[in-house]
């Protein structure tokens, strides 16, 4: 019945994006193995973003909690805006940054060095192979099951970094991301969770992550936080408010208290506005 296939359709997200999504992230950062890269591509490609390795590696970790990162969650945005404008956001920068690498190459945009364009054809590979063996029904699961897995990695981007800012020409340090050190989220999602430390060094190899426990802390861990963003995503921003402005006081620079007033008058959450007011 109805009920069966939307409770398939949501465990194999899950699965998608927790085995899918989580290890292609870890093995498209190991950008000289070419085994990596090659089998991160395809994983990221179950859930229609093979081009991740390519925003995520050379655009977000070196734009994150700027205005430039679409994967950046704002002060006061709601996780359904964020989830549109961080899907069309990172789509295009892909495509820009590898559009710029041909060009520096001497290549053409539109050949088989694409590597954002090779990516879309994995998918397709991999719609084609669900299509071969069960038609049409099987091809709209695929397709419901890698779009339902998508918005689990858009869950978790939307509260790694929600509300933090940066000096665009100050370095990523660990106090640029939200961490959790809960053991069941880093046992489940390969220490994806010791969010600080994979910044600070993102080279870094999972089982090498260490806890942080002096950065900026998430209320709950991945988990609960992912299952809240979707169900209540007002009532967990308004959570984050106060972790927000202790952000503020304890870890900003004079900077980023700046840019953080800034943020907070455009919030259009009262707590956030009251602090900007403040601190005029």
């Amino acid at each position: 019945g109805p009920l069966h296939w939307l409770g398939a359709v949501l465990s194999a997200a899950l699965t998608f994006a927790a085995v899918g999504t989580n290890i292609g992230h870890e093995l498209t950062h190991r950008t000289t193995d070419r085994a990596a890269m090659i089998a991160g591509r395809w994983l990221l490609a179950l859930t229609f973003d093979a081009e991740f390795a390519i925003e995520h590696v050379y655009g977000h970790h070196r734009r994150l909690a700027t205005a430039e990162d679409p994967a950046t969650a704002r002060r006061g945005e709601h996780f359904y805006a964020f989830l549109r404008r961080s899907i069309v956001g990172q789509t295009r920068s892909a495509f820009r940054l590898e559009r710029d690498r041909l060009e520096k190459l001497g290549r053409g945009t539109w050949t088989w060095h694409n590597r954002y364009l090779r990516g879309w054809l994995l998918t397709g590979a991999i719609a084609a192979g669900f299509a071969a063996v069960g038609g049409v029904a099987a091809l709209l699961v695929f397709v419901l099951t890698g779009l339902a897995g998508r918005t689990v990695l858009e869950a978790v981007n939307y509260f790694e970094h929600y509300g933090l800012v940066r000096d665009p020409d100050a370095p990523v340090e660990p106090r640029h991301s939200w961490n959790s050190n809960k053991m069941l989220s880093n046992v489940v999602l390969f220490n994806l969770a010791r969010h600080s430390h994979h910044h600070a060094e993102g080279d870094a190899q999972f089982w090498q992550l260490r806890a942080y426990r002096e950065a900026p802390t998430l209320p709950y861990g991945y988990l609960t936080c992912m299952l809240l963003v979707y169900v209540v995503p007002g009532w967990y921003r308004d959570r984050m408010t106060p972790l927000v402005l202790d952000w503020d006081r304890r870890f900003a620079n004079a900077t980023e208290r700046r840019l953080a007033a800034a943020a907070n008058r455009d919030s259009g959450l009262a707590p956030l506005q009251v602090a900007a007011q403040s601190a005029q």
